[in-house]
């Protein structure tokens, strides 16, 4: 999806070498994936096709991990795949990261796009290149069904001059945050939300977590927080501190899931659309068109082949 030329064969062994695009390839592919690039929970894994659950953790190359690369050698992957910025700004960076990643291992890398927009391109593509031509367009359609009903509700809202603000609380303290046009906030960005910091914080950089102060987000008062750690959503939504904030005061304080990966963020992967389905189903709760917990028990289901437990449902938005 960088416009490279890229050869493998048939029916390959996959790596994924971030944690981006394992939900895709447990939906499309399970069998031709190799290995985990970060370690999952028992608990996480049942969430995931039963063929995957016997997948050893190898490691991966994202954020400050590096994988041993005698380990990935040791298990002989056909294809390395990973999530890149594909956009007009950043597809030179990507171009050459996916080359020298490829001659450093002598493993063939192919790019995926990591816009939430391309989700049912990605899944497609998967498909295509890799053997389940069928099982890949079925997936693609299924995901850009999904992400339609957000972008309905959301421009419903939008219709009628509803366009809430949102603080995303990140780190323990909550008081780390994503400037606008980050990677981290594409949720946020593609449910139509407004960042409440506008223009008072920018990017220092493709990691985000724009350090900001209590009293910066007073002000801001956002209708919504989303909040990273149980730790600081237990401390915004019980503390005097933050109890002057709109959001807290209307009990819009919302956990983001994490099972069986972060629906939102870090890593910014493929459960992003059901992060956008759990955003919008929150914040456009008198315009959207589904039942969430429905939407969820499908999407397993749909997916993965999981009949998912009253306790698994539980589990998504506790734990």
């Amino acid at each position: 999806m960088a416009g490279r030329e890229v050869t493998f064969k048939a029916n390959p062994t996959i790596w994924n070498s971030s944690p981006t695009a394992e939900g895709w390839l447990c939906a499309v592919i399970p069998d031709q994936i190799i290995g985990w690039a970060s370690e999952f929970t028992e608990d996480a894994l049942a969430y995931y096709p039963s063929s995957v659950s016997s997948l050893e953790t190898i490691g991966g190359n994202y954020g400050t991990s590096t994988a041993n690369e005698e380990n990935i050698l040791a298990v002989s992957p056909d294809v390395i795949i990973n999530t890149y910025d594909c956009s007009e700004t950043g597809l030179a960076a990507t171009v050459a990261s996916a080359d020298a990643t490829a001659e450093e291992y002598g493993i063939p890398v192919v790019c995926l796009s990591r816009d939430i927009e391309d989700s049912a391109a990605c899944a497609a593509n998967i498909g295509l290149w890799f053997g389940a031509a069928q099982r890949g367009y079925e997936v693609s359609v299924y995901i850009q069904n999904l992400l339609d009903l957000v972008t309905e509700a959301s421009d419903a809202a939008s219709a009628a001059g509803d366009v809430p603000t949102y603080y995303y609380a990140e780190q323990a303290t909550g008081l780390f945050t994503e400037a606008i046009g980050s990677m981290h906030a594409a949720v946020f960005e593609y449910c139509g939300l407004e960042n409440c910091a506008g223009d008072d914080i920018s990017m220092s950089g493709m990691g985000g977590l724009e350090e900001v102060s209590l009293e910066q987000v007073i002000q801001w008062d956002p209708d919504y927080i989303f909040v990273w750690l149980d730790v600081a959503y237990q401390d915004i939504t019980t503390s005097d501190e933050w109890s002057g904030i709109t959001a807290v005061q209307n009990g819009d304080v919302y956990p983001i899931p994490l099972m069986p990966q972060n629906w939102f963020d870090r890593s910014p992967n493929s459960l992003r659309v059901l992060g956008c389905l759990y955003c919008a189903s929150i914040v456009y709760s008198d315009y959207v068109s589904y039942d969430l917990a429905e939407t969820i028990s499908d999407y397993f289901s749909y997916m993965y082949g999981v009949e998912l437990s009253a306790e698994q449902l539980t589990a998504i938005y506790c734990d």
